[in-house]
């Protein structure tokens, strides 16, 4: 498992060989575990005709120095539920074996909270796609179901993950929402779901079955969108009462293993960053400086894979399926793209020309996620080794200045102003 000094002795290596700006060298929370600013994000890997690629990007990235893997049991390119975990187990531990790393290295977090089709309904459960063609997908953080799945997910990658995350729990509150639930009571159940949970990753931890500690995934109340892809509010998680319900489940508010919490934040979702009071007065400040002030982990999702604005872009999930906006390079590149690539262009000033032909959309967007205030880890999805090659363009930069960030978030709203984006709701 992770160690402060297996993590440190990883990053030091990867400074001394180029392959890291010091900058970029982070720590994820209470367990002063060191880290590198970007991870492996292993949300399509894991089974299908490609499963040999992802794990060649997987080695690629030990060997560039990158030592968060992020994955969870409900990911998979084929082969079902939990298919991404057994390849992050099996490929990290043929890298262990080569030498190309050792396991007090890396950082391994994994997730539940989605229920594997074809498996009787746990008690408690909610459905999470209630409408799509009458399939039902649950999901559910009950203490059997993540005593369950945690144990599974140990034999599935072979060592026990440094952190488990519960996945979107919000999607209880989604289905209260569609139940017309009051807000309020709502929330109250919500946190009482969270408290039994905790209690169980509590027992967990202390069993053995977790290294480190554990976490939450999803969309907090400084979060634009919900889940499911509304104006976040009904369905969005209040930290303070996460890390609340967290201490009552351990007994005190010092001894309790939540460290780790994880949001998505990209150049038009970057609420998380710079709060969202117009919209939500109690989201004034971002949920990452909350949290980094509560002494948690933050790690970053989606940088490359943001929500349109209602009005720029049709929407996604609960809004007509339409696909999220890719911060890539593309030929020819869409107008939003385009967009967002002059401005960033702009803000980086003459960053943006350290190569012949520029930096990609790709490579700008990352560094702006990674240089967040207060974020100790960017997931980047690396399902092949030209993926692995941004990340590691990106890690060898300098991070950019917070006035330089906050800046360019700042142009991004008012450029989706322009273009017609109705703010109302989302900040």
């Amino acid at each position: 498992m992770a160690t402060a000094e297996g993590t440190r002795r990883l990053v030091a290596r990867s400074i001394e060989r180029g392959m890291l700006h010091p900058g970029n060298a982070r720590v994820l929370g209470r367990p002063g575990l060191a880290c590198s600013a970007l991870g492996f994000g292993a949300y399509r890997v894991g089974g299908g005709d490609k499963e040999a690629a992802h794990a060649a990007a997987i080695r690629a990235a030990i060997r560039a120095g990158v030592n968060v893997f992020d994955t969870s049991a409900h990911y998979a390119a084929g082969g079902g539920h939990g298919a991404s975990e057994r390849l992050i187990g099996r490929t990290v531990a043929e890298a262990i074996a080569a030498g190309e790393v050792a396991r007090d290295e890396l950082v391994v977090c994994t997730k539940v909270g989605h229920v594997a089709r074809g498996v009787a309904r746990p008690d408690g459960s909610v459905s999470v796609n209630p409408h799509d063609g009458g399939s039902e997908d649950w999901h559910s953080i009950a203490p059997a179901f993540i005593d369950f799945e945690v144990r599974e997910s140990n034999k599935r990658m072979g060592t026990p993950p440094d952190f488990v995350l519960l996945h979107n729990p919000e999607y209880f509150l989604s289905h209260s929402l569609r139940h017309r639930t009051k807000i309020a009571d709502a929330w109250d159940e919500m946190y009482e779901r969270l408290g039994e949970a905790f209690r169980a990753l509590e027992a967990l931890c202390q069993e053995g079955l977790i290294g480190s500690g554990y976490g939450v995934s999803g969309n907090f109340l400084s979060c634009m969108f919900s889940t499911t892809g509304r104006s976040n509010l009904y369905e969005a998680l209040a930290l303070d009462r996460v890390v609340t319900a967290a201490a009552e489940a351990a007994g005190s508010k010092d001894s309790h293993r939540f460290m780790q919490v994880q949001l998505p934040l990209n150049a038009i979702e970057s609420s998380a960053s710079i709060g969202r009071g117009g919209a939500v007065p109690e989201a004034s400040e971002g949920d990452c400086t909350v949290a980094s002030r509560m002494g948690l982990g933050v790690v970053l999702n989606r940088p490359l894979n943001a929500i349109p604005i209602p009005g720029v872009g049709s929407g996604d999930w609960g809004r007509n399926g339409a696909s999220h906006v890719k911060l890539r390079e593309a030929k020819p590149m869409g107008t939003v793209e385009a967009l967002l690539k002059r401005i960033l262009k702009d803000n980086m000033g003459d960053e943006a020309f350290s190569s012949p032909d520029g930096v990609p959309l790709q490579q700008m967007a990352l560094r702006v996620a990674l240089s967040t205030p207060s974020a100790s880890c960017c997931l980047c999805g690396m399902r092949t080794e030209d993926y692995v090659q941004d990340a590691i363009a990106v890690l060898k930069a300098p991070p950019l200045a917070p006035d330089k960030v906050a800046h360019s978030f700042q142009q991004v709203r008012a450029a989706m102003e322009e273009l017609g984006g109705m703010k109302r709701g989302l900040w």
